[in-house]
């Protein structure tokens, strides 16, 4: 049916603010994205009232054959990010899943320490959650992320201390 849109058409929002692509990314639909892609690869630029692209979508599921295809198409997907400055990286981080943040750290140099509006970088987000693979992943990317403190005074082990994340706060005060 997609050949059959034009590139309107193909774009329309439904209520939820997604338009067909970025539901086929949420729902890790690799052959539906790729058929759109192929067809209509500007909607991969579109996104919704929060500034979520596709890539976002697939990257809060964890869908890590969608992010790799998306990135294939185009790396700088990595630095984009929505309307809370946070990029598909914070979002993966905070949902701990250990190969989509494996991915845009792959492609894009320096994304690691890339802040949010709160001053929060994508390890800041994975303390946050219950994934100490994906803490160590970051670390390993950039070291220096330990020390970095958010608006509010906050490092990653202060945000793990609040959250009672005792594997995180043991792992980062005897790094």
């Amino acid at each position: 049916m997609i050949k059959y849109y034009d590139l309107v058409a193909a774009g329309i929002k439904a209520r939820n603010g997604f338009d067909a692509l970025h539901i086929a990314a949420k729902q890790g639909d690799l052959g539906v994205v790729k058929v759109q892609m192929l067809v209509h690869p500007e909607l991969s630029m579109s996104v919704d009232v929060a500034d979520t692209t596709t890539l976002h979508s697939a990257t809060n599921q964890g869908h890590i054959k969608v992010v790799n295809y998306l990135l294939e198409v185009e790396s700088s997907f990595t630095t984009i990010a929505k309307s809370n400055g946070k990029t598909a990286l914070h979002s993966a981080a905070r949902n701990g899943h250990v190969q989509v943040v494996k991915a845009p750290l792959n492609k894009e140099a320096g994304i690691a320490s890339r802040m949010d509006t709160k001053g929060q970088n994508a390890l800041h987000m994975a303390v946050k959650g219950q994934n100490l693979e994906v803490v160590e992943e970051l670390i390993r990317a950039d070291a220096k992320l330990i020390n970095i403190i958010d608006i509010k005074g906050n490092t990653a082990l202060h945000i793990a201390a609040r959250k009672g994340r005792a594997q995180v706060c043991y792992f980062l005060a005897y790094m």
